[in-house]
């Protein structure tokens, strides 16, 4: 057979060897990812070393040295990877195409564990430049204990596969896949380590248990004060006139506390699926505002408060109107829960320098502690947790308020001051005139 015919048989055995190895295994996403980059990169060097070698105008290799060590070989290419080098020959190129394209970082170590190739990927993972690394024992570079385990686990034949966790100025998680690259089954040429980030996969795993473990939290309190009032009335207070009607209203209050919690906790999970606001469109800022201040007035009238609008007519955004109108009803609702009665909430907009609308709820509350401010719009953080429980809140309004921005291509701002009281704003585009 020729060596093309011979190149592609050989590719595409490996290739398939590698995918049944991949369905048997069953790995996950960023580790099968791993597993195929490394099987490409054995293939290739196999396939070459398979193929006869190639007698003229050998590639020149430089001869590094470095300090002898009797029990395991010195860094020295010309003696460990000529071979592996030259028979790659005229497919250099495309390799070097291949792995400065992944965004997976890859390093080849030689027989003495010595770095002799790492891609660009590699190099901003471990904010080392090739140049640098050259050379250099791994543990130079990655002194961690789990790489250690995972490169003398593969020399006993297979891929091994773990976590690595960099702690520094960003915290970083990454997968490791490991694979020696072999002559023959005794004789191991070097290794590959392929790192992948999973930092966004590991933080999105943290916020969902943590999500999880709040929710269950946040029912239990309403469903253990409804049974024991429903227990006691069992007992026989349903008997008792004076107090049965105060046991009923907590129960109903309590209820009425689950179902809101289950309208935020469901709302929002839609509103992250992107199935909430599918379009956006230009619409008048008034119209929303003033539909909200009359849904509101039950509410702020029994506090004897006064709502003051100063949104000129004409002002129009680019939004959702049903998500600028939960946005709106969100943060006024707060401002009426938490402002003193006989107190005014001013419901305000302004074109900004560069063409956005900011529309803003600013009341004379309480105000919120400056170490609270970066935490308001997480899910469940609330500055007097028993003060919102007492008047009804989730924990959810400013988070899904968050949510309903992001996907509106706007933000949301805060200014507060302890004891004088807060503003939230939200900014969106504007429509420019004609």
């Amino acid at each position: 057979m020729n060596a093309p015919g011979r190149f592609l048989g050989t590719l595409v055995l490996l290739i398939l060897l590698v995918s049944a190895a991949l369905y048997a295994f069953q790995l996950s996403g960023l580790m099968a990812v791993g597993f195929i980059v490394i099987g490409m990169v054995a293939a290739l060097g196999l396939v070459y070393f398979l193929a006869p070698a190639r007698p003229a105008n050998p590639v020149a290799v430089p001869v590094v040295t470095a300090v002898s060590d009797p029990e395991r070989d010195v860094y020295i290419p010309g003696r460990n990877f000529d071979e592996m080098l030259q028979r790659l020959g005229s497919n250099e190129s495309m390799i070097n195409v291949i792995l400065n394209s992944m965004s997976e970082g890859v390093l080849l170590l030689n027989q003495a564990d010595r770095i002799v190739l790492m891609n660009p990927s590699a190099e901003k993972i471990l904010e080392m430049s090739e140049k640098d690394g050259l050379g250099k024992h791994y543990l130079e570079i990655v002194r961690h204990p789990v790489l250690a385990d995972l490169l003398t686990e593969s020399k006993k034949g297979g891929i091994s596969s773990g976590e690595i966790e960099f702690m520094g100025k960003d915290e970083r998680t990454f997968a490791v896949s490991v694979a020696a690259v072999r002559k023959n089954p005794e004789l191991i040429l070097g290794q590959i380590v392929v790192l992948s980030d999973i930092t966004s996969m590991k933080r999105l795993m943290r916020m969902r248990t943590d999500f999880v473990a709040n929710v269950s939290h946040e029912l239990k309190t309403p469903l253990t004060a409804i049974l024991g009032y429903v227990e006691t009335l069992l007992e026989g207070a349903i008997d008792d006139k004076k107090n049965r009607g105060q046991f009923l209203k907590k129960i109903s209050d309590q209820a009425q506390r689950l179902h809101a919690l289950i309208s935020d906790v469901l709302e929002l999970s839609k509103i992250e699926s992107g199935m909430f606001i599918t379009s956006l469109e230009p619409m008048e800022l008034t119209e929303v505002a003033s539909q909200v201040v009359e849904v509101l007035k039950a509410k702020w009238e029994s506090k004897e408060i006064a709502i003051h609008q100063d949104i000129p007519v004409g002002t129009r955004v680019i939004a959702h109107q049903e998500g600028l109108f939960h946005v709106f009803e969100n943060l006024l609702d707060n401002a009426i829960k938490y402002s003193p009665e006989k107190s005014e909430i001013r419901v305000y907009s302004q074109v900004l320098e560069d063409g956005r609308v900011e529309f803003s709820v600013e009341d004379h509350g309480a105000g919120i502690p400056q170490e609270a401010q970066s935490r308001v719009f997480e899910r469940f953080f609330r500055v007097d947790a028993s003060r919102s429980r007492a008047m009804g809140g989730t924990g959810l309004g400013l988070s899904i308020v968050k949510h309903l921005a992001e996907k509106m291509k706007g933000e949301v701002r805060l200014k507060s001051e302890e004891g004088k009281g807060s503003t939230f704003s939200l900014v969106l585009a504007g429509v420019i005139k004609p």
